[in-house]
């Protein structure tokens, strides 16, 4: 007898000391959100703190969902790039918070216990779904017993409600149902991706005071964007042509500052390639001052490069790991016969015929390395030989690139 109110007295001190110090509370609360865009490159994330009040068990255990599965059936993610990165474990974390923010969820509790992981999948999931354009960002709600994390409650941060989402989605794919039409009309993946980047170009213009830039709807809706609408769009199209693509975050320099931004890897053949979308923006390239001067078209000068060329002016700062991108087979100026290692006068008479023959007036070359692009430059433009190539014209503009060593040469017909 006295055995079992010996039980039962250490069974009360041990449910008074779980209710003065063991009880579950609230220890950190993890906002991440795009900023809003602040330059001319945008596309930044951060992370704030914020207060959230404690929480019983009782209630901790009220608030738990569970997440609906079937909702993610039309959902590709199996094939994307991030997921493919994560061991069995954090995959099925991805799913679950996949579909939280696919159903517009919130306090979900998930399998993982782990915030650091919860933050890295994530990202990964943002990264490989540009189609969640209801999203802000997301909260996560730890709670502690005794010292330790005993469950994590996750909620999307959103920027409309369900119905406003579902007549978004609607205008969305009525739009991007078009597009995807033409680019399933080429059967290579390289034509394939050069028809989404040049999509995406011609029926977009760049805005820093873009609204809902920072995904997808500023493209394929208002026609106006920065680089994080860009290059989630060019993601977009290329996940639903069945070509694998990343988006990156980081930073990049236009020669006279840095600021946030965001750009694409593209496997095309077997191999990863760089490109930004945004930097391939003609109004991009232009001033105000002479937007009415000067002729200019798509610039393929960031498209299909390698990781040399483009960590020159651009900085990675997403955590996940990236592949190579070292291959120039698919490169625009190689693809397309505009990559020159000698002055090749017949070469350059052929593609310039090519450009008058098509209509367009312009003629991209890039040069095999810094001495062929400085024979290259005296040759057509400081010696004035491009109009001995071009029939009947007085008059030329150019775009010259010395780090990427490209001529560009605009002449109207």
């Amino acid at each position: 007898m006295r055995k079992k109110e010996g039980i039962l007295l250490c069974l009360v001190i041990l449910i008074i000391v779980l209710g003065l110090t063991g009880r579950y509370s609230n220890i950190l609360g993890i906002v991440q959100q795009n900023t809003d865009d602040s330059g001319d490159f945008s596309g930044s994330k951060v992370i704030s703190e914020v207060v959230v009040p404690a929480a019983s068990a009782a209630e901790a255990s009220e608030l738990e969902k569970q997440v609906d599965y079937e909702q993610l059936q039309s959902l590709s993610y199996e094939q994307a790039y991030g997921y493919g990165l994560l061991n069995e474990e954090e995959k099925k974390i991805y799913v679950e918070i996949l579909g939280v923010l696919e159903t517009m969820a919130e306090d979900v509790v998930l399998s993982s216990n782990d915030v650091d992981q919860i933050v890295k999948i994530h990202e990964y999931v943002c990264a490989d779904n540009p189609e969640l354009f209801w999203v802000k960002g997301y909260q996560v709600q730890p709670y502690e017993m005794a010292g330790k994390t005993v469950q994590v409650e996750y909620s999307g941060i959103y920027t409309m409600k369900e119905g406003e989402k579902e007549n978004y989605q609607k205008a969305l794919d009525k739009v991007t149902d078009e597009w995807l039409t033409e680019i399933a009309q080429c059967s290579e993946e390289y034509d394939k991706v050069k028809k989404a980047y040049d999509l995406i170009i011609l029926n977009t213009e760049y805005d820093a005071e873009a609204s809902e830039s920072q995904n997808i709807l500023s493209v394929f809706l208002n026609g106006k964007s920065v680089c994080q609408g860009y290059a989630e769009a060019f993601q977009y199209l290329l996940k639903h042509s069945g070509v694998q693509s990343i988006l990156v975050s980081g930073t990049a320099s236009n020669g006279t500052e840095t600021q946030p931004h965001a750009w694409n890897l593209v496997s095309i053949g077997g191999n990863y390639y760089q490109f930004d979308v945004t930097w391939g923006e003609p109004n991009y390239q232009v001033s105000p001052d002479t937007a009415d001067k000067v002729k200019w078209d798509i610039s393929y000068k960031y498209f299909g490069i390698t990781d040399e060329e483009m960590y020159h002016n651009h900085t990675v700062e997403t955590s996940m790991p990236l592949p190579e991108c070292n291959s120039t087979e698919y490169n625009y100026y190689v693809k397309e016969g505009y990559y020159y290692e000698t002055l090749d006068k017949r070469q350059l008479k052929l593609q310039f015929m090519e450009a008058e023959e098509s209509g367009t007036g312009v003629a991209h070359m890039r040069c095999a390395n810094s001495l062929l692009y400085e024979e290259m430059v005296g040759y057509l433009i400081k010696d004035s030989k491009v109009f001995y190539i071009i029939k009947d014209c007085t008059e030329i503009q150019y775009s010259l690139d010395e780090d990427l060593m490209c001529i560009s040469i605009f002449w109207e017909l």
